[in-house]
């Protein structure tokens, strides 16, 4: 018997996956690398810095300003740059020495914003239990506790906290970043060997190291203390712009062991890493800095308070009445404070 043919079998087609699935696997390969990658960067870095490490419990609570700094919703914070003294064999003294850069920092947590208020290092103040004097020599007679009372009964502001930097750590950490762009307004010639300072600048646009970086905002020759205090400004711009570059990342270990070395902070640790992330948040353009009015009086500088008194009450929130007589070595002085939450008066320890 004859069997029918055979039909032709037709050959399975291919199966098509769909764009979207072929989306899927290689974002999902795409995912795990960086995961993987990221897991070994976290590795090394965790065991590169022992201030990461020491960090790190609070970076994994992601501590905000709301809980570091409990019932507050603004912060006055007191940044000083302070150098260190050299006796006649050129041996680093223990010695407190003069600050050599005063700010303080008003952070608004509910605003988002952060003003900063530079107070030039020769303004003429009453320094509580030594007299009249530069407000710079606060630092020398009791150090960043010294430091906020004199500005509190010189100008009404209070600090809640403080933080002061050490030059010497200020410049490695410059150096870490691989420098800063920023242009140097006059060619700069300067020598100081008791000091150990040396600045050598061109005019114009310029790379500088940590070295440099100080020797620009320290620079003291034929310029008043108003133009170097412009100039601390400019640098910290340019220390913003070089933080937010992608490479800077791989540097964070050694920037981070290096500040924590020469740093002297009554701030916990969970407030520092709170207020590091409060400062990244924010907006550039919520971000100001401005110099106490003042004017050149011989070898001081003098408060110009018809201009000073608004940008202090603005800023701080607190009204100062009478104060020009912190100019004077004649009556009382009575301040009038307005603020928008309690403030400390730090003790002289």
């Amino acid at each position: 018997m004859t069997q029918p043919p055979r039909r032709p079998v037709t050959p399975r087609r291919p199966l098509r996956r769909s764009p979207a699935r072929k989306a899927g696997k290689v974002f999902g390969a795409l995912a795990l690398l960086t995961l993987t990658a990221a897991s070994v960067y976290g590795g090394f870095l965790y065991r590169s810095s022992a201030t990461l490490r020491h960090y790190l419990p609070s970076l994994l609570r992601h501590e905000n300003v709301a809980d570091a700094f409990s019932n507050q919703k603004t912060l006055n914070l007191m940044l000083i740059g302070r150098d260190r003294d050299y006796d006649d064999r050129d041996r680093v003294l223990k010695s407190r020495a003069r600050s050599d850069l005063l700010m303080v920092a008003h952070l608004d947590f509910d605003k988002k914003t952060v003003s900063l208020l530079s107070i030039p290092r020769d303004t003429r103040a009453r320094i509580p239990g030594h007299g009249f004097t530069r407000i710079n020599a606060a630092h020398q007679y009791g150090g960043p506790p010294l430091s906020e009372q004199t500005v509190l009964e010189n100008f009404a502001i209070p600090s809640d906290k403080y933080m002061a930097l050490d030059f010497e750590g200020f410049e490695k950490a410059i150096d870490i970043l691989g420098g800063v762009d920023l242009v140097v307004d006059k060619k700069m010639d300067y020598d100081d060997n008791w000091g150990h300072l040396h600045i050598h600048l061109k005019p114009g646009m310029q790379h500088l190291n940590g070295t440099q970086a100080m020797g620009f905002v320290r620079f003291r020759h034929a310029d008043n203390d108003l133009v170097r205090t412009a100039r601390q400004q400019t640098l910290l711009a340019a220390l913003k712009a070089k933080l937010r570059q992608p490479q800077t990342l791989a540097k964070i270990p050694d920037l981070l062991d290096t500040i924590d070395k020469n740093v002297d902070s009554d701030l916990s640790t969970d407030q520092k890493v709170a207020l590091a992330g409060f400062v990244h948040d924010t907006p550039r353009d919520q971000i100001s800095m401005t110099t106490l009015p003042s004017r050149e009086t011989g070898n001081t500088v003098a408060t110009d308070w018809p201009q000073a008194a608004p940008v202090i009450e603005r800023m701080f929130g607190v009204t100062p009445e009478a104060l020009e007589a912190s100019t004077n070595e004649e009556g009382p002085r009575r301040h009038r404070h307005r603020r928008r939450h309690p403030f400390r008066v730090a003790s002289l320890r």
